[in-house]
């Protein structure tokens, strides 16, 4: 077929290049580890202790570096738009390394929150967006399942980084340890980077899908091929903001949930062992979720899959409330590892088949700042509820009467027609 040819390494491969590009992405969801809230909580003990500094100076600083990383993630996905994945990529990855060898000479509260700001920006923010959309860019009628694949790498990452990350400050102590994620930040990514990663099929004479594909009757898709709507236009549509709200709330339920998990479990009396096992179980759930419902979301109602999203993670903080045995904590941790699996498939497919490829990163980019901003006022909230009455059921029950109105409007989350006025540009 035509559209399996290529130049370079694209044309000495037996099969379609974009299938190259998603270990690739599914490394760089990894690699993003380092400025995850898993990954950095590892190093709370060590930066208490070397900075002399209080939970509350230390947990507030994160949160304010956090919103602040926020704001900027639309101006990341428009620099996407304009010059393309790869070198915007090159570019956050380049200054993600910087920021770990900088958060390893931390030694004031003012460069702490300087180096969680840079950590989120780049790591939780920059690349996770940027590896999100390299499906959308390759793949249509796979995308869902593409999707999968790509997300199983924050799955897997969060299952291991953890404990790498304390082997590490075991070894050589955390600044040594921050130092060397910062290399190996670089000697992982920039090498694919610069000699594997290309923006799109078209580059190297390709279609997408492998040319194998050129039109698609499954409703919902032709938006990825037929017909981009602007940012204006996408904001005018229930889906847009449906997933926004929906995608920040998320963020800020997990978000609290994990930073408080330990102390949660604690007051009902079920042991630290037993509360760490169950992110193991949480990032399991999670990555067979990915890797066996990717296909749905390659022909199903995206909406349906939103809907059971915000329900299962309600499900999960209900159970919460009354994990008094482990077999209920990881009864828990099952229910929000799915909703995680979900949301990721919808996050990574909804943007590309309902408003198209043209805009992406500045589309995806204002949703994940409104996500990032969530998780930054998630563990807050808890905090002053917590201080309030001295319970964390209060906060978690809170929560469960927020996601229940928001999984039922999910289903207003549906597919936009194609603007009136460029009907005939589809």
């Amino acid at each position: 077929m035509e559209g399996q040819k290529g130049t370079g390494l694209a044309g000495r491969i037996p099969f379609y290049y974009g299938w190259l590009m998603v270990p690739v992405a599914v490394i760089a969801q990894a690699v993003t580890g380092v400025g995850q809230t898993y990954g950095v909580s590892v190093f709370n003990p060590s930066l208490l202790d070397s900075l002399g500094i209080s939970l509350t100076a230390l947990s507030g600083t994160y949160m304010v570096g956090t919103l602040l990383a926020s704001l900027p993630q639309s101006f990341i996905g428009s620099l996407m738009d304009r010059f393309g994945i790869k070198k915007t990529m090159i570019g956050v990855v380049s200054l993600l390394g910087g920021a770990c060898i900088f958060f390893a000479q931390v030694n004031s509260l003012g460069t702490l929150l300087l180096g969680f700001f840079l950590l989120r920006l780049l790591g939780q923010g920059g690349l996770s967006l940027l590896s999100g959309n390299i499906a959308a860019m390759w793949f249509r009628e796979k995308l869902g399942t593409v999707t999968g694949f790509i997300s199983s790498g924050f799955s897997i990452s969060m299952a291991i980084i953890p404990a790498f990350f304390l082997y590490l400050i075991n070894l050589q102590g955390w600044r040594t340890a921050y130092t060397w994620l910062g290399y190996l930040v670089w000697l992982i990514m920039l090498p694919m980077l610069l000699f594997i990663f290309k923006n799109n099929p078209k580059e190297i004479g390709q279609e997408l899908d492998g040319g194998a594909v050129e039109k698609t009757d499954i409703p919902g898709q032709q938006g990825n091929s037929l017909y981009s709507f602007t940012p204006n236009e996408a904001r005018k549509t229930p889906a847009y903001w449906i997933m926004m709200i929906n995608s920040a709330l998320w963020a800020m339920i997990i978000t609290a949930v994990f930073f408080n998990l330990l102390s949660i479990f604690g007051s009902l009396g079920i042991s630290p062992g037993v509360a760490a096992a169950t992110y193991t179980t949480y990032a399991a759930a999670s990555l067979v979720t990915q890797l066996l419902l990717g296909p749905a979301a390659d022909k199903g109602s995206l909406q349906f899959m939103l809907l059971a999203c915000m329900a299962l993670l309600a499900a999960g903080v209900a159970v919460l409330t009354f994990s008094v045995t482990p077999v209920l904590a990881h009864s828990y941790a099952v229910l929000i590892g799915v909703s995680t699996g979900l949301i990721s498939l919808v996050g990574g497919t909804l943007f590309a088949r309902y408003f198209g490829q043209a805009n992406l990163g500045k589309l995806r980019g204002g949703v994940l700042t409104a996500q990032v901003a969530g998780s930054s006022l998630g563990p807050f909230i808890t905090g002053v509820i917590y201080d309030l009455t001295g319970s964390f059921q209060i906060s978690l029950w809170i929560f469960v009467a927020i996601l229940v109105p928001a999984a039922l409007i999910s289903l207003k989350a549906t597919q936009p027609p194609i603007p009136v006025s460029n009907s005939s540009k589809g």
